[in-house]
């Protein structure tokens, strides 16, 4: 017994010896600007512009506030008219963004019209165009009670899927609970299953900021409250539009993670990162009984 532990030892010592820090030279990406825009019908384009950042660099407030680009030169076209958008500083999605830029003239998203914008920073320039699709409303919603619950409710929508190709991305907000219309937790739809026929499904209301862990001690996670006021917004999509968020969603709810397949997602602008997309929407409220 006393020799087994005598050759313990030595192999313990042995492994300790063999020990060596190692320093990893990890690689900076590469420097790029990127684009976060949309346009609305009947409401004006909305342009967040940032900075990419290294993976492994510290995030606190003072550093994301330095990812923002606050001297671009942003033009957005409808094919007939230009319109130069300016720097509004003002929270105009109630902080999500704190620094925006937009247009308050005569240019609103139209049915059927296709925007292209233009981001000038130094000597970069960055492009990319959408155009606005049809929109697509709700048969109906109505909420349904959890069993074994008698203060939170699963909300469901339906609809008839026209015939066209469509792709979704759905939308809540809770007057008063919600700053800022929370992109639904179903993600986005391709109509590929249900093209032209009756649809329904269980709207899961999404996570307002996944990266505050107080979101995930939520009891009322994915429901909604008896006595909410919740409007809906169903948005209708191009296939490129919907393919940025299809890649773009799967990669921030994975969160990277080395377990699961590489995403790589679908930008829609050129020169630099990120979307541009059209969204044609339309609205609908349910009071949670």
């Amino acid at each position: 017994m006393k020799s087994y532990k005598i050759l313990f030892l030595f192999l313990l010592v042995l492994l300790y010896s063999c020990t060596k820090d190692i320093e990893l030279d990890l690689p900076e990406p590469d420097k790029k600007y990127v684009i976060e825009g949309y346009i609305e019908n009947g409401h004006y384009p909305v342009i967040a512009v940032t900075r990419n950042s290294s993976y492994f660099d510290p995030i606190n407030s003072e550093y994301i506030m330095n990812l923002f680009v606050l001297d671009a030169k942003v033009y957005i076209s409808n094919g007939e008219t230009i319109e130069e958008c300016s720097l509004s500083t003002n929270n105009l999605m109630n902080g999500i963004w704190p620094f925006l830029y937009y247009t308050t003239n005569q240019m609103v998203g139209e049915l059927g019209k296709t925007y292209s914008i233009t981001v000038i920073i130094g000597s970069d320039t960055i492009t990319g165009s959408d155009t606005m699709p049809s929109q697509v409303y709700l048969d109906s919603l109505w909420c349904e009670p959890i069993k074994g619950n008698d203060t939170l409710r699963d909300l469901w929508i339906s609809w008839t899927d026209p015939p066209q190709k469509n792709f979704y991305r759905f939308f809540t907000k809770r007057l008063s609970r919600d700053n800022y219309f929370v992109p639904s937790a179903l993600f986005v739809l391709d109509d590929v299953y249900f093209n032209n026929l009756y649809f329904k499904v269980n709207l899961v209301r999404g996570i307002e900021n996944i990266y505050n862990d107080s979101t995930y001690r939520d009891t009322e996670i994915g429901k909604y409250k008896v006595g909410d006021t919740v409007i809906v917004k169903t948005t209708n999509l191009t296939r490129q539009h919907y393919n940025f968020w299809r890649t773009a969603e799967q990669e921030i709810y994975t969160g990277g993670s080395p377990f699961m397949n590489p995403v790589r997602i679908r930008h829609t602008v050129d020169g630099g990162l990120g979307v541009f997309g059209c969204y044609a929407a339309t609205y609908d409220t349910i009071v949670i009984y």
